[in-house]
C-alpha cells in the first residue's frame, strides 16, 4: 500500500473555491521518507483554494516532534508551528518548480502534498535542540565524557585568525 496515497488531492473533482483538508501525521509517515523523526501528534491543516488555472495551498502545521538533544543525544519532545503557502499553476509546457511555486501539466488530475508536508515539518524544527530548551537537564554522564575528551583553551578562541596572504603595501 502506498503510504502517500492519502496525501493526494484530486482537484479535478473539486469545485472552484476553498476546500479544507486535515491530516494527522504518524511515525509511519516519517519512516516512509527514511527519516529518524518521530511524532507525538502533528496536525496539518490545508486550505486548498481552486481557481480556473491555478491553486493555492495554505499549510498550517502544529504539534510535537521527538528529536535528539544536540549535546547529550537524549530524545526530547519539542513543539513546532509553521504556516506556509504554495501556489500551483497548470501549464501546457512543464516548467521547473520552485520552493513555493509548483507547475503541473494541464493533464494532471491530482496533486500529492506529502513532500511539502515533510519539508515544512522539517523547517519548523529549530536548528539547535537541547534539553534546556524544553526545561530538562542534559545527561551529566554524557556531558562529562564529552568535556573530558575535548581539550579547548578558551583564551585562543577569542583571538581572531590573521590572514597570512595579505601583504602590506609601502
Amino acid at each position: 500500500m502506498d503510504v502517500f496515497r492519502e496525501y493526494d488531492i484530486e482537484f479535478i473533482k473539486l469545485k472552484e473555491g476553498g476546500h479544507q483538508f486535515e491530516y494527522h501525521l504518524t511515525d509511519a509517515f516519517f519512516k516512509a521518507f527514511n527519516s529518524s523523526l518521530s511524532t507525538q501528534g502533528v496536525k496539518v491543516d490545508v486550505l486548498f483554494t481552486k481557481s480556473v488555472s491555478m491553486f493555492t495551498l495554505d499549510f498550517k502545521i502544529e504539534g510535537l516532534v521527538e528529536v535528539d538533544c544536540d549535546r547529550c543525544l537524549t530524545r526530547i519532545v519539542i513543539p513546532i508551528h509553521n504556516e506556509q503557502k504554495v501556489v500551483v499553476k497548470q501549464t501546457e509546457q512543464l516548467l521547473e518548480s520552485e520552493d513555493d511555486l509548483v507547475y503541473i501539466s494541464s493533464h494532471d488530475y491530482k496533486l500529492n502534498i506529502a513532500q511539502h508536508i515533510f519539508d515544512f515539518v522539517n523547517v519548523s524544527i529549530p536548528i539547535k535542540n537541547t534539553c534546556s530548551d524544553v526545561g530538562l537537564i542534559c545527561d551529566p554522564a554524557v556531558t562529562a565524557k564529552i568535556t573530558s575528551v575535548i581539550d579547548i583553551d578558551m583564551a585562543d578562541v577569542d583571538v581572531p585568525e590573521q590572514d597570512t596572504d595579505y601583504e602590506e603595501e609601502d
